[in-house]
């Protein structure tokens, strides 16, 4: 019986430890697979702003081949889409990271902006709402959906958003200037003419705000005009090394 029992706590403690080198070698395993990934991203990212946008997602694909699981490529990839204006495409991929990574505030947000680009103004708002919960102190994000919010006519939701949008990016413009069209929106003339002159006050040359001011001043009775807004997002590739991804 003893012996018996001294064979299961040897085979127990062969198991473990087994157990245990196997993880730490698929844990390194995943981080040489990471680093090659992150490489390769980062040559496709030079080559795209070469003007080799060809290669750069040639590169990625090939690497997504053999490594589908690959977030960093993935996300990659569809930025170098979207930044060349294949949104469906963009979109597409986006879908996959927030698949593999459903916590990616990132991909959620870019996600919207494309949505946004391809028509589909409820999907984009439904996108910008994550990315909103996943970073709910990046103040670029509540100005994005509050943006959204105002083209929809959803007058609540973008003096909401705009109120959170000031409050986490005190010091950007676009963040007044979200909140100021929604107070605009909701016939709030005086609210919005405020909002626009802090924009002002950080950006004096600021041709939204300005224009803005302008037009509320002229007709500070007439509804604003719901146009499409630029992107809030950074005009560069966002890639691995600028999202960080929980």
């Amino acid at each position: 019986m003893k012996r018996t029992s001294l064979q299961c706590l040897l085979c127990v403690a062969v198991a473990v430890a087994v157990a245990i080198f196997v993880f730490v070698l698929l844990a390194e395993t995943r981080e040489r697979a990471d680093t090659f990934a992150g490489q390769v991203a980062a040559g496709a990212q030079k080559l795209f702003a070469s003007g080799q946008r060809e290669e750069a997602v040639a590169a990625l694909q090939e690497l997504l081949a053999v490594s589908p699981d690959s977030v960093i490529a993935r996300r990659e990839l569809a930025m170098e889409l979207s930044a060349s204006g294949q949104w469906r495409a963009a979109a597409e991929q986006l879908r996959l990271v927030l698949k593999t990574s459903p916590r990616d505030a990132g991909a959620a947000a870019k996600l919207a902006e494309v949505l946004d680009r391809l028509g589909d103004l409820q999907g984009a708002i439904g996108y910008a709402r994550t990315a909103c919960r996943l970073d709910p102190e990046n103040g670029l994000r509540w100005a994005a959906l509050s943006a959204l919010a105002f083209r929809a006519g959803e007058a609540n939701e973008a003096a909401r958003s705009g109120q959170r949008a000031v409050r986490y990016a005190q010091g950007v413009p676009e963040a007044h200037i979200a909140l100021g069209f929604a107070r605009w929106l909701d016939g709030d003339a005086a609210g919005a003419a405020r909002s626009f002159s802090d924009a002002l006050a950080l950006d004096p040359a600021s041709p939204a705000a300005l224009d803005a001011l302008t037009r509320l001043r002229a007709h500070p009775n007439r509804p604003p005009l719901r146009r499409p807004s630029t992107s809030l997002e950074s005009a560069h590739l966002i890639s691995h090394h600028l999202e960080s991804v929980e």
